[in-house]
């Protein structure tokens, strides 16, 4: 397996995490009614929702034709989404500032996420 196919797979699972982040966040508020109701409110509401899950869809259809077949601006492209998707984050959810302390909730599954997509474009680009 070529190092780029192994690169567009680690891109196509991060955007599945991030999907399945979306998806459940209804789900994980719902589940847990002791947090605030205002930063559940930041990813459970319909409009997050439907946004992360554009972008995720966005993303995986962008790895899966354009960036295996080499195209450098569609590498770009997805750098812009990943982009799009930490920053606002990171300065809006106190959670993921503690993401490094292995005992306090943070967003893990977020961070890794990234951290896959990052990695999967490093090693996707020709």
């Amino acid at each position: 397996m070529t190092r780029q196919k192994v690169g567009v797979g680690l891109v196509v699972a991060a955007y599945v995490l991030l999907l399945y982040i979306s998806l459940s966040a209804p789900f994980y508020a719902r589940a847990h009614p002791h947090l605030d109701p205002a930063l559940v409110a930041q990813y459970a509401s319909p409009w997050p929702l439907a946004l992360g899950c554009a972008l995720a869809v966005a993303g995986i259809m962008l790895a899966l034709v354009p960036l295996r077949h080499g195209d450098r601006w569609a590498l770009w492209t997805q750098v812009a989404i990943f982009i799009i998707l930490f920053v606002p984050r990171m300065m809006t959810d106190p959670r993921c500032l503690v993401v490094l302390d292995p005992h306090q909730h943070g967003c893990h599954t977020f961070m890794i996420a990234v951290v896959l997509g990052v990695i999967g474009l490093v090693l996707a680009r020709r």
